[in-house]
């Protein structure tokens, strides 16, 4: 990358997503404000310096590595202190069970009834009655008792290709 390239990466970078600003908070200007060159430097100087680890003024691969997943890492605690207290509802910083349960949103689990209603309404009223559920569940055990006796044993579930632990 030319020096032209980098200077201009690292302008974008300072004014939208300096290392610096997300590790240690400081004064910065409205996003309307314009940014002087000084402030710029300092900015620059302060990205630098969180990423050269060791202080000596040189970047190495391994810093700016170590650099990326911190900040990767600070963002996903954020996002995750965040979730905790949306969670917390009672802001006594323990999930309950209950309040644990929130993560799950039942209408995001995808579920299809076509498949069952297919297999169990046998008149396609879109209802399955107990009597529909009964037909076709002994039909299934009839199936597997191979013998007849109405006893269904480990070796006729194997034999039928049920899986028994």
């Amino acid at each position: 990358m030319s020096i032209r390239l980098a200077l201009v990466a690292s302008l974008f970078a300072a004014i939208s997503t300096p290392v610096a600003a997300q590790q240690q908070p400081q004064q910065q200007p409205a996003a309307d404000q314009p940014l002087d060159r000084g402030t710029f430097i300092q900015r620059m100087d302060a990205e630098f310096g969180a990423l050269d680890a060791d202080g000596n003024g040189q970047v190495t691969a391994q810093e700016a590595m170590n650099a990326q997943r911190q900040q990767t890492y600070n963002q996903a605690m954020r996002q995750n202190q965040a979730a905790f207290q949306q969670l917390d509802r009672d802001g006594n910083g323990v999930l309950t069970a209950e309040e644990f349960a929130g993560l799950v949103n039942p209408q995001a689990i995808p579920a299809d009834p076509a498949p069952l209603m297919q297999a169990f309404d046998a008149n396609g009223d879109g209802i399955i009655t107990l009597v529909e559920y009964r037909v076709r569940t002994q039909a299934n055990f009839d199936a597997v008792d191979s013998d007849r006796d109405g006893v269904v044993t480990n070796s006729e579930m194997q034999a039928a290709g049920i899986v028994v632990n």
